[in-house]
C-alpha cells in the first residue's frame, strides 16, 4: 500500500487538508504571504491580529488546565511554580532590571516557539508508531533545534541592541559562527526531508507498537518544514523590521490554537480519515457518524464556544488592563507570558496527559 493510501488512515488533528493549512506546512505559506504584505503595504493590520491571537493563545493554555483539572494532580507545576515566576517578575521590575526582563523574554520565546513545533510534530510521529529508527530521531531533533539556534544567532548578530524595540543582552558568537550554524541548519533540514521522502516511498505502515513499517507521518515533516521557514524568515527579517516577528507570532498562534482546539475536542471525536483504528474515542466518532449534519454542526459550535471561554476572558483582561494603565499591573503582562511558557513546557507532556 503506497504512502498516499496509508496516510489517509493516520490520525490527524482535524483532517489531512485542515492540518496542512492550520498546523503544519500551510502555516509556512501563510508566513511568507504575511511577509509580502508587510513589504508591500505595512504592518498595521498585522499588529492588531497579533494582539488578538496572542491573548487567545494564552487563554487556550488556561482552557487546557481548567478542562483537564490539572491543578488536582500537578499542584507544583500549575500553582506553585507560576506564583514563584510572578514573584520573580515583580522583584526584577522593582529593581529596575528591565534589560534582564527583555532578555529572558526573548530567549524564552525562541525556546517556546521551537518546542511547540517539536510537540506538534511528535503528535504526528507517535500516531505513526514513533520514530522509525535512531537515525530518524537524530535527524528529526536536529531539524527542530538547529533552525532555532540559527534563527536566534542571526537575530542577535543582526540586531545586537534591541529586541521588540527594547534593549536586551544579545548572545553574539561572531559572523563566522553564525553563518556556519545557519548553513548547517539548512543542510540538515534538507537532508532530513530527503531522507524522510525516500523512507516513505513504497513502504508500508507497521502494525507493531514501534514503527516497524518504516514510515514517517506527513504531518511530521510538514511541521519541520514550516518550523524551518518560520525561524529562517521571522528572526532574520525581524532584525530589521519588528513586523516580521509579529508575522512569526501569528504563525505560532494559529498553530497553537488549532492544536489546543483539536485536543479539547479529541475525547468527543477522533478523526483518522477512514474511521478505523483501536482508539476508544473511535466509538464516539462512529456513533456520531449517523447524526444529521445540523446536529453535528450544533455540537461543533457548542464545542467551539466552550473552548473560547478562557481565550475571551484572557483577551478581555488584557484590553481592560491596558485601558486602566495601572502601574502595578504592568509586570503582570511579562509574568503572565513567562507563566504561559512554563505551562506549555509542562502540561503537554505525557505526565500532563497531553499529546505532545
Amino acid at each position: 500500500m503506497k504512502s498516499n493510501s496509508w496516510s489517509k488512515r493516520l490520525p490527524w488533528l482535524f483532517s489531512r487538508r485542515a492540518d496542512f493549512w492550520l498546523a503544519s506546512g500551510g502555516a509556512s505559506l501563510g508566513l511568507l504571504a504575511a511577509a509580502l504584505v508587510i513589504i508591500w503595504h505595512g504592518d498595521w493590520e498585522l499588529s492588531w491580529l497579533d494582539f488578538v491571537l496572542a491573548e487567545f493563545h494564552l487563554g487556550a493554555t488556561y482552557d487546557a488546565i481548567i478542562r483537564r483539572r490539572l491543578w488536582r494532580e500537578r499542584q507544583v507545576d500549575v500553582v506553585i511554580a507560576p506564583l514563584v515566576i510572578l514573584a520573580l517578575t515583580y522583584a526584577l521590575t522593582m529593581k529596575g532590571q528591565m534589560i534582564l526582563l527583555t532578555s529572558i523574554t526573548m530567549y524564552a520565546a525562541v525556546w517556546h516557539r521551537g518546542r511547540q513545533s517539536l510537540g506538534v510534530a511528535r503528535f504526528y510521529q507517535r500516531s505513526a508508531g514513533g520514530p522509525v529508527s535512531r537515525v530518524h530521531n537524530f535527524l528529526f531533533r536536529g531539524a527542530i533545534y538547529l533552525p532555532m539556534l540559527a534563527g536566534m544567532l542571526a537575530y542577535t548578530h543582526l540586531a545586537p541592541t534591541e529586541y521588540d524595540g527594547e534593549p536586551y543582552l544579545a548572545l553574539t558568537l561572531g559572523r563566522q559562527i553564525t553563518w556556519l550554524v545557519a548553513v548547517t541548519a539548512v543542510v540538515w533540514v534538507m537532508f532530513y526531508l530527503v531522507w524522510t521522502l525516500g523512507q516513505n516511498r513504497g513502504e508500508r505502515i507497521g502494525s507493531a507498537p514501534q514503527n516497524s513499517g518504516g514510515l514517517v507521518h506527513p504531518g511530521e515533516w510538514w511541521v519541520v518544514l514550516a518550523h524551518a521557514v518560520a525561524f529562517g524568515s521571522g528572526y532574520t527579517l525581524g532584525a530589521s523590521n519588528g513586523a516580521f516577528l509579529m508575522a512569526l507570532g501569528v504563525h505560532h498562534e494559529v498553530q497553537y490554537l488549532s492544536f489546543t482546539y483539536a485536543m479539547a475536542r479529541r475525547p468527543r471525536t477522533f478523526y483518522t480519515g477512514s474511521r478505523t483504528g483501536t482508539d476508544p474515542a473511535m466509538k464516539n466518532l462512529d456513533s456520531q457518524a449517523s447524526f444529521k449534519d445540523s446536529a453535528a454542526l450544533r455540537a461543533e459550535v457548542k464545542q467551539a464556544v466552550s473552548f473560547l471561554v478562557w481565550p475571551v476572558i484572557g483577551f478581555t483582561g488584557a484590553v481592560v488592563g491596558g485601558w486602566a494603565e495601572l502601574e502595578w499591573l504592568a509586570p503582570l503582562g511579562v509574568g503572565g507570558l513567562w507563566c504561559h511558557y512554563w505551562f506549555d513546557s509542562r502540561i503537554w507532556t505525557r505526565r500532563g496527559r497531553g499529546a505532545t
